[in-house]
């Protein structure tokens, strides 16, 4: 359970961090699927812009024993679902794979600006939870994001962009950047593999290209309250999904018995 002071930090900044809240022997688990998931050829893969290497893998809880076991992990689903009041489930999953020497990047953007606008999603009432599958430090590109610009609610001051799969990103206008940023700076999430930032989904966040040799590998578990399940069906499950079935969490060392 997370304590007053914590729920009231999420309240004004708009995130969590829990550094180490997986352990290594469950980290090296993850980092294993995240491999298998990688090497599978299918719609769900993304390359990187300019290259063929892996960029993100969309809905892989839905494939993979591990992930379906992370997405319901009771470290992750205790804390969404007290921050959000109710029953929670899987809108999203995405393994964001920076493989380094220049790959990955993402202009600023709020999640919920997809959600709503491509999904129906009506209100923010949702998560972002992010598990570091890599030690992520300043060099490797690590997510940034500007603390209370979740309090500026849903920005309409974004313009869309395609990636090379046609997914829509919302890319945030400069001048709308420079005023969240005067008002909230810029912060980063940094730690230990295993580690664990939580977000809500009006945070504006990014990241920069990974021009260092080391991976920078990070696993999302986007959940969305029950009572606030999306409207409109224009994309595929792997990208939204539709099993509105509140997560039951699993035993704590569900992960670690993958490994036997």
């Amino acid at each position: 359970m997370l304590n007053d002071r914590q729920v009231e930090e999420f309240q004004r900044t708009g995130a969590l961090f829990f550094p180490g809240l997986f352990s290594r022997q469950e980290v090296a688990v993850l980092q294993r699927a995240a491999e298998e998931t990688a090497s599978r050829p299918g719609p769900n893969v993304t390359p990187e812009m300019a290259t063929d290497s892996v960029r993100m893998v969309h809905g892989s809880h839905r494939e993979h024993d591990v992930f379906a076991n992370l997405c319901r992990h009771p470290r992750l689903v205790g804390p969404a679902e007290q921050l959000l009041g109710e029953g929670i489930y899987v809108h999203q999953s995405r393994l964001n794979y920076n493989a380094g020497m220049g790959s990955g990047g993402f202009d600023w953007h709020q999640d919920f600006a997809t959600w709503h606008t491509v999904d129906g999603l009506p209100e923010p009432r949702a998560l972002m939870m992010t598990v570091f599958l890599d030690d992520v430090t300043p060099a490797n590109g690590p997510l940034l994001y500007i603390p209370g610009s979740h309090r500026h609610g849903v920005i309409d001051d974004f313009e869309p962009v395609r990636d090379r799969n046609g997914n829509v990103l919302m890319r945030l206008a400069e001048r709308r950047l420079r005023v969240l940023v005067e008002d909230g700076g810029i912060a980063a999430g940094l730690g230990p593999a295993g580690s664990a930032l939580i977000m809500h989904c009006n945070v504006v966040h990014g990241s920069t290209p990974n021009i260092s040799p080391n991976r920078r590998a990070l696993y999302y578990v986007n959940v969305n309250a029950v009572s606030n399940r999306q409207r409109t069906f224009k994309r595929a499950e792997y990208h939204a999904g539709t099993d509105f079935t509140p997560l039951q969490p699993v035993a704590d060392d569900a992960l670690l018995r993958l490994a036997a």
